[in-house]
């Protein structure tokens, strides 16, 4: 619309509050109040910023609090952190567009003012998308290595990951470049009340090749750790539940599938904020899905720290002092088997956090670790073969009498099943 500013006012004032298309035979347009989903829209995006915000502050509380691991270079943490970054940004945008226009509102009940304004918000979210989503896919590949790859091998996880890696940076920057040259000036790329040339780049087929990339990365991402998990000697229901822990992947799959069918049906549509109303939500469940694939392996020791004791102890003294009082007679009485309560407690706990520190290992590095080639008392250095097998393991029992007294400590050493690994969660 070459001519708009040469417009007497009053004539370019009519055309911005008109819609943004003409409404199909038989119907009219209903700028105010349009018919919306507004509801559904609001529910979803608060849900995943829930779902999203609770599994990065329990993976950040886990490596930073517990395992006091600062490290963030060459570590899935710090892309982890970058993304969530992007992630508020991206939904404050994703809020602004859920207000003007609205969830699943027809253009020709879309005034051409805010569709410009409409325009611009996916814009800026497409770029805001690439920042979230680029860290995640590789955090979580880098995540992979961490706990499959034994230092200095170089085997399926480790090519099969960094080449995803590559793979997934050269596709988002390829597609931030794309993004940003496609239209001269930039601002044609939503403004179109002003001359621009946007034929450089096709943007229905990028946005087409985004989600048939996401489902095929996703699936392989899931696919990855697969491969040492089916050799581990255990039953096979046992594989199949340890499989499910890595593979929330598959939700974050079925999510990149419904979105691959949402960009067809959006690049056959006209109607532009209708159809781009259902991709935006179902990129935004993808987000949180990725979000707890690399996090909620830290959510049992996450959640195991909390002295839910204290809390009922602190909880009961509320209830009066006839509690207080019962519970203080039968104290002398008890006392042996409260302090044996404590030390099996800390025991569990003590087990719990050496399992965290298991990781899947080669034969080879396992074979070395056991003729002493290896050593080292660090968590990196000390695993399980991909075969299965145990290094070493070490069980306390402690005992005592009705007395109350400690009897002597017993120490012994020797193979433990496979399951043990996955009691809490790899770290």
């Amino acid at each position: 619309m070459s001519d708009f500013n040469s417009l007497p006012p009053a004539q370019q004032q009519a055309i911005l509050n008109g819609p943004a298309l003409m409404p199909p035979d038989g119907q009219m347009s209903q700028l105010e109040n349009p018919p919306n989903d507004n509801v559904l829209g609001h529910a979803i995006i608060i849900i995943v910023v829930v779902l999203a915000t609770i599994a990065f502050f329990c993976r950040i509380y886990a490596r930073f609090v517990l395992f006091r691991q600062f490290k963030f270079v060459g570590d899935s943490q710090g892309l982890l952190i970058l993304s969530y970054a992007f992630l508020v940004v991206d939904f404050v945008f994703s809020f602004f567009m859920l207000e003007v226009p609205g969830a699943f509102v027809h253009q020709w009940n879309v005034k051409l003012v805010d569709f410009i304004d409409f325009l611009r918000n996916v814009f800026i979210t497409s770029q805001l998308y690439i920042g979230v989503i680029l860290p995640i896919k590789a955090a979580i590949l880098f995540e992979w290595i961490r706990i499959f790859v034994a230092p200095g091998s170089r085997g399926f996880v480790f090519w099969a990951s960094h080449g995803m890696i590559f793979a997934v940076c050269g596709f988002y920057i390829a597609l931030l470049v794309a993004f940003n040259v496609a239209c001269t000036p930039v601002e044609a790329n939503w403004n179109v009340l002003i001359d621009g040339d946007c034929t450089r780049v096709n943007t229905k087929y990028t946005n087409l090749s985004v989600s048939v990339f996401n489902f095929i990365s996703d699936v392989i991402i899931l696919l990855i750790p697969q491969r040492v998990i089916w050799k581990l000697n255990m039953s096979t229901k046992k594989k199949i539940g340890i499989s499910f822990i890595f593979a929330i992947g598959l939700f974050a799959c079925a999510a990149s599938l419904i979105r691959l069918v949402e960009t067809i049906r959006h690049a056959e549509s006209p109607d532009f904020t209708y159809t781009f109303s259902g991709i935006m939500l179902v990129s935004a469940s993808e987000i949180a899905l990725g979000y707890l694939v690399i996090c909620v392996p830290y959510f049992p020791k996450a959640f195991s720290s909390v002295d839910l004791t204290a809390l009922k102890s602190k909880l009961s003294f509320s209830s009066g002092s006839r509690l207080l009082s019962s519970q203080k007679r039968s104290h002398d009485a008890s006392w042996p088997r409260s302090e044996y309560s404590k030390m099996e407690q800390k025991r569990i706990k003590d087990t719990e956090e050496d399992s965290l520190q298991l990781r899947i290992l080669p034969p080879a590095y396992a074979q070395a670790h056991k003729a002493g080639v290896v050593s080292g008392n660090d968590s990196d250095d000390i695993g399980l073969a991909e075969s299965g097998g145990i290094i070493r393991t070490t069980q306390f029992s402690v005992e005592s009498d009705l007395a109350g007294r400690t009897l002597p400590r017993t120490e012994q050493s020797g193979p433990r099943s496979a399951e043990h690994i996955y009691t809490g969660s790899h770290v």
